[in-house]
């Protein structure tokens, strides 16, 4: 009993520090590369995955349905970064978070030739002038977008939260809590491939697994 302790007691030991490092890593390439995120978003599926690598494949596809509701035409260079966090349920099946950045409102609306879909509600709310921002179109918006082009995920309310980054320290800690667990191999929660993470770090922190 004691023996099986103290290797529980390392285990903790160890993914706390590794979370500690992470979370550091993570917060250095923020500052580095001047990223701005101003969204969080949390996926949940209805037709949900148990396998990280199957749940990339999906992410790939996810990431270039929201470029396609920032960009409908040709992506600029300058685009949008997105970081994408893959964590499981208790039941086995995974939920993913996104930290993601935004872009001006008017630019967004203005830019490019784009169809958005809106509830009569929010329309009625942005008629009337109730402290509706073009923030608030944008995140409905997004959502309704997601909802109809990721058919993994439904259409209900739970699907898809969409929330502002608020403290960044706290995001990041959050998104990196698989660590703390048993849940997952080393840093397999982080979709490197469909991240926009500098490759040369990348690189780096796969050859320390």
């Amino acid at each position: 009993m004691k023996k099986t302790l103290a290797l529980c007691h390392l285990y903790e030991k160890n993914n706390s520090l590794k979370r500690v490092i992470t979370e550091n890593w993570l917060q250095e390439i923020i500052k580095q590369e001047d990223i701005k995120f101003r969204y969080f978003l949390t996926l949940s599926f209805n037709k949900a995955q148990t396998s990280t690598i199957s749940q990339y494949l999906d992410n790939k596809h996810i990431k270039r349905v929201i470029l396609d509701f920032f960009y409908p035409n040709k992506k600029p260079k300058d685009r949008i970064r997105l970081w994408l966090f893959c964590e499981r349920h208790i039941s086995g099946f995974l939920h993913l978070h996104i930290l993601m950045e935004g872009m001006d409102g008017l630019t967004w609306l203005m830019k490019n030739n784009r169809k958005i879909t809106l509830s009569k509600r929010t329309l009625f709310d942005i008629i009337s002038d109730i402290d509706y921002t073009l923030d608030d179109v944008i995140t409905e918006t997004l959502t309704n977008h997601l909802q109809r082009y990721i058919l993994k995920l439904g259409t209900g309310k739970k699907s898809v939260k969409n929330k502002s980054i608020g403290n960044i320290e706290k995001r990041v800690h959050y998104v990196n809590k698989s660590l703390s667990s048993i849940d997952f191999d080393k840093w397999e929660h982080i979709d490197f491939e469909n991240s926009d993470l500098p490759k040369a770090q990348i690189k780096h922190t796969k050859e320390q697994n």
